[in-house]
């Protein structure tokens, strides 16, 4: 064979092993460091209210080659409130991994925390440590993102049972959890 047709042939077996190919693609280097503004909303469908999220961060590593990535979703508290129902509620910070190939998939877990509950406008006694028994899945996709210039993601998410929050547990329980839950954000480097 000659050597140019052998450097062609190397070239082409690297491509073709490349991401979205048969064969998995290898990091390049070492993992590109990311950081984007983010802001966005929740809707909770089960109270019917919509909770403005953000200004925030993300912060993520993506490996050239296969284009996968890691991070963590950093938001300030927000308060939320539905009828007679006030509380502050933490997401996160979320842990982010995934796929930013051809746009952008990921699974993001989100510890959930709800705080200063008051009803009527009296305070609500739900204790320190009140939110969700296990943190909350949410399966972001994203046909529009780029590393270089960000992106809408999206969400469709289930929120599970409340625990630790003393004699409110039953009260946050019947107002807060279930599914069909949405979430949209929107990253800008």
């Amino acid at each position: 064979m000659k050597r140019g047709t052998r450097v062609t042939a190397v070239a082409a077996a690297v491509l073709v092993s490349g991401p979205g190919f048969a064969g998995p693609a290898s990091a390049v280097g070492p993992p590109v460091y990311t950081k984007y503004a983010v802001v966005g909303t929740t809707h909770v469908a089960k109270p019917d209210a919509n909770v403005k999220l953000g200004p925030g961060t993300v912060e993520m590593y993506t490996d050239i080659g296969p284009y996968t990535y890691y991070g963590t979703f950093t938001l300030p508290p927000a308060r939320v409130t539905s009828g007679p129902v006030s509380a502050t509620v933490t997401l996160g910070p979320a842990r982010i991994e995934g796929s930013s190939f051809g746009g952008f998939t990921g699974t993001a877990t989100w510890p959930v925390r709800v705080s200063d509950v008051t009803v009527g406008g009296a305070p609500y006694d739900v204790g320190p440590a009140c939110g969700t028994a296990q943190p909350v899945t949410t399966e972001i996709t994203s046909a529009d993102f780029t590393l270089s210039t960000g992106g809408h993601l999206t969400s469709t998410y289930t929120i599970g049972a409340f625990a630790n929050c003393g004699p409110g547990t039953a009260l946050v329980n019947a107002a807060v959890p279930g599914p069909g839950n949405t979430l949209s954000l929107t990253l800008t480097p």
